[in-house]
């Protein structure tokens, strides 16, 4: 339609570019362009073909943006590459490269489009969804298996590739199953799933070389699920680790926007900024290492220090290198006192206080000496402080604290004198009274010599044998596999509740009639395995009705990676399908229907009840305030005002009935009109991700659609129901009228202070100087301790971020203030205002803004502040600055 009114237009108008121009911008708007493309490609062609040469170039131009709405952008892009042959204008040539520019981003974002699916057939579908039941039941080789199958098949099919990597992943095979994630990711770069799970894996499994590759994989990730928050905890120590520690603060300063916290934030923080050489505000004391090399002055000076003035020498070489120790514990050994300069130089060094003291100790230094540097490198977290303590408190014959710092010693990462640290320990514990044959037991079993552990707890089984005793040997013949022995010692030992569970254990591998009775007894206390090896026992007997429920206990009670629980269950199932066939059939057959009339009954509530009110959705998604005041406008506005009201005149003398019904039904019925405003508002709701209630249960909009139905049916019988229309008119003035105006009251609301403008400018000169852009500090000017906005955060950051680089791109290094505040309008309304100024000469003008396309910089900003309920100011400055532009929004209700 559009098509052929712009083609009238054409034949209309002189054969000029201007027509033909027009046609082409309206043509890259038009909703059935794709349809039409070839027949107005043709028209525009003839356009060209007939326009003025001064004129070409921009209908070329506009051209090249058709193609490229439809796109054709390489036809768009050479359309544009030959027209530098026309000699182009400054401003022509701009326009061009913005073109390209627009053309290259919609190419980028193509790129990221996923790759076609391939036609699977339905054998393929079956033998996936088998692939996936065997996952589910923990059998990942046997997926893994069948998923190479169907992946050399079909190797562009997503959902197998899927599947493979988790069944890699279950394996422990990480390699391949990164492999696996990238040929997803290539093929599916939609694929959130896929990008999360190859950041994790190249984060944790491929070191300083992948790191790159696993921030990259874990952008792609947040881009695509924002909601993952707790990526921003691995970026940043991915930064960390190749020593990006700002970026690294801003990852995590996301994170806590986000909504994150937890000690595992903190502790980040703390490195990244010790790492960036800021102070860390979580400690008292300073977190950066202080240099300990002495200067080349202070080296020779120390060579030289000997003789009678060597104190004096070691004093001045102290003076230029406070850190220098072996200075300091020189100076000791000469007589004199460690300096305070290097104390006081070493105090955030952990290691190098340690090194004091060991240098200062070869000097026979008194351990209460030493002992406040020690304990301070304990602070500081020293690998080997603890361990140096360790031997000082001894010597202080302080043996609690040294073995205190001897257990912190062992449970650090990696002590390297873990030896030493043992034999301290055998001075500080007395031996156990103990016989030490369970040990050396132990010992020889870890070198998978049975006999020997045999033969060092005495062989054999006996019943004079202490319980201790026997449970020990019961373990060595467990693990020799003797099981029968094992069960033995286990019964002699059966007074212990240690040994009944492991004769339950036994039990139910090697069932042993034998003992029966330990077994019931071991039942009676709970242990699951025992129900287990009783069963099994009466299916030695041909007791099967005895063994079904004790498998079903069994089943009931066990733990989840009890080994027996497999086999419990195919006993199970061999049983019910041998005894107990046809009752079965019978109660699997209650069961369906009883499951399907519950599937139905939940699918039936699930229809009534699904979704949310639009009070809850405005709460759960901001963004969708806009769309809701829109509706809410258009409702109160053209029906409550100009159709409903109409139904008050019922009342009155000489009104007339078809002139009411004509205004409420006419040119469709009113009800009608807000059901199509509540749907396109479901439309919008789906896409911030909430669902929306049905009309019908809509607590706002639902019961104003029943009133006024029930008036048009009403209106629809001649002389009927005036008092029930008198009613619905007066529900419609007192109840639905104040009910959309309540929903006016939700708009989210922002408030802003000067921490977080600062917040919000920093992250766009982060993003202006990796750009290479110039940038200036800009002077802040905020009304009061803050300002409150109707508009969500993230539209709001948006609209600041765009206006502030614009000023920055326009001062080109002069001046740049922000202003928050509020003031009155001419009608006295209450207007909230943001405002960016700068000290450039050249003018921009609202009409300049409005005839730009959206997309970008100002538009944007003109875009988004029309969308919440406000507009665009542009408005001269007082000097340095010269102009200031900005968003204006009516002032939220006290």
């Amino acid at each position: 339609m559009i098509a052929l009114f712009l083609t009238l237009a054409v034949a209309a108008a002189p054969p000029k570019g201007t027509a033909y121009a027009a046609i082409a911008d309206k043509a890259a708007e038009a909703p059935d362009r794709w349809d039409r493309a070839d027949e107005i490609l043709a028209l525009l062609a003839r356009g060209l073909a007939v326009a003025p040469r001064w004129s070409r170039v921009n209908l070329a131009t506009r051209i090249a943006n058709f193609e490229r709405s439809v796109g054709r952008t390489a036809q768009a892009r050479e359309r544009l590459s030959a027209l530098a042959e026309l000699m182009p204008s400054a401003e022509q040539s701009r326009r061009i490269r913005e073109m390209l520019d627009r053309i290259a981003d919609e190419d980028r974002a193509r790129s990221m489009m996923d790759w076609p699916e391939p036609v699977v057939t339905a054998e393929q579908q079956s033998a996936l969804a088998a692939a996936e039941q065997r996952l589910a039941g923990g059998d990942a080789r046997a997926a893994l298996s069948a998923t190479e199958t169907l992946s050399a098949q079909q190797p562009a099919w997503r959902a197998a590739r899927w599947l493979r990597a988790r069944a890699l992943d279950a394996i422990g095979r990480v390699d391949e199953e990164a492999r696996e994630l990238r040929i997803l990711t290539q093929l599916a770069p939609s694929h959130a799933l896929a990008w999360r799970k190859l950041g994790e894996i190249l984060a944790e499994q491929g070191g300083l070389l992948e790191a790159d590759r696993a921030d990259a994989a874990l952008r792609e990730a947040l881009a695509l699920e924002p909601s993952w928050t707790g990526l921003w905890l691995l970026r940043a120590r991915i930064a960390l680790r190749q020593g990006r520690p700002q970026d690294a603060l801003r990852a995590l300063d996301r994170f806590e926007r986000a909504g994150g916290t937890g000690p595992e934030s903190a502790r980040l923080v703390s490195v990244a900024r010790a790492q960036a050489g800021l102070p860390d505000h979580s400690v008292a004391q300073a977190t950066l290492v202080p240099s300990r090399e002495p200067s080349q002055q202070a080296r020779a000076l120390f060579q030289q220090a000997t003789g009678p003035d060597a104190k004096g020498a070691l004093a001045k070489i102290i003076d230029d290198s406070p850190g220098y120790i072996e200075a300091a514990a020189a100076l000791v050994a000469v007589g004199g006192e460690v300096p305070e300069k290097t104390v006081q130089a070493l105090w955030s060094d952990g290691a190098g206080l340690l090194e004091l003291t060991a240098q200062v100790r070869r000097a026979a230094a008194p351990p209460a000496l030493v002992m406040p540097w020690v304990d301070r490198a304990v602070q500081l977290g020293a690998a080997e402080a603890h361990f140096v303590r360790a031997g000082l408190r001894l010597e202080q014959a302080d043996r609690g604290g040294a073995l205190d710092d001897l257990v912190a010693y062992a449970a650090s990462a990696q002590p390297q004198h873990l030896e030493e640290a043992r034999v301290l320990r055998a001075q500080l514990i007395a031996p156990p009274r103990a016989d030490a044959s369970a040990l050396q037991a132990r010992l020889r079993l870890a070198e998978d010599r049975p006999e020997a552990a045999l033969a060092v707890l005495g062989g054999r089984c006996a019943a004079e044998t202490p319980p201790d005793r026997l449970i020990e040997l019961g373990e060595v013949h467990e693990y020799s596999g003797q099981l029968a022995d094992a069960l033995e010692c286990y019964r002699l030992a059966a007074a212990s509740p240690e040994a009944l569970l492991r004769l339950a254990r036994v039990a139910e591998r090697a069932p042993d009639a034998r003992a029966l009775a330990e077994l019931q007894r071991a039942a009676a206390q709970g242990i699951a395995p025992a129900w287990w090896a009783l069963a099994r026992i009466d299916l030695q007997r041909g007791r099967a009705d005895d063994a079904l429920p004790r498998i079903e206990r069994f089943l009931a009670t066990a733990a989840p990676d009890d080994p027996g629980i497999a086999d419990a269950r195919a006993a199970r199932d061999d049983l019910l399908r041998t005894t107990t066939a046809a009752a079965q059939a019978r109660l699997r057959q209650r069961a369906a229907i009883a499951l399907g009339a519950a599937a139905l009954l939940l699918v039936l509530v699930a229809w009534l009840w699904a979704g949310a009110p639009l009070e809850s959705a405005l709460r759960k998604a901001p963004r969708l305030f806009p769309p809701v005041a829109r509706a809410v406008n258009e409702v109160r506005h053209d029906v409550i005002k100009h159709r409903a009201s109409v139904l008050g005149m019922l009342t009155e003398p000489g009104a007339r009935r078809e002139d009411v019904a004509r205004a409420l039904l006419s040119p469709q019925p009113a009800s009608q009109a807000i059901a199509k405003q509540y749907e396109a508002l479901r439309k919008a709701a789906r896409a911030q991700g909430v669902s929306l209630r049905r009309l019908a249960r809509e607590p706002v909009f639902g019961p104003l659609v029943r009133d006024l139905a029930r008036a048009e049916k009403l209106l629809g019988v001649a002389d009927g129901g005036s008092p029930e229309l008198a009613r619905i008119d007066s529900r419609i003035r007192e109840q639905h009228s104040p009910r959309l105006a309540s929903l006016l009251r939700l708009a989210p609301r922002t408030r802003l202070d000067a921490g977080a403008i600062s917040g919000w400018i920093r992250d766009v000169e982060a993003e202006m100087r990796r750009g290479g852009s110039s940038w200036t500090d800009p002077s802040i000017l905020l009304q009061g301790m803050e300002v409150e906005f109707p508009v969500e955060r993230g539209a709001l950051s948006i609209i600041f971020a765009n206006l502030l680089r614009n000023a920055q791109a326009a001062a080109a290094g002069g001046e740049v203030i922000v202003r928050l505040g509020e003031e009155r309008d001419a009608a006295g309304r209450n207007l909230t205002v943001l405002l960016v100024g700068d000290s450039a000469e050249n003018t921009v003008s609202l009409d300049a803004i409005e005839s730009r396309e959206s997309g970008r910089g100002l538009a944007l900003v003109r875009d988004i502040t029309r969308e919440w309920q406000g507009h665009l100011i542009v408005r001269p400055e007082e000097p340095p600055w010269k102009k200031a532009v900005g968003a204006c929004f009516p002032a939220p209700p006290a």
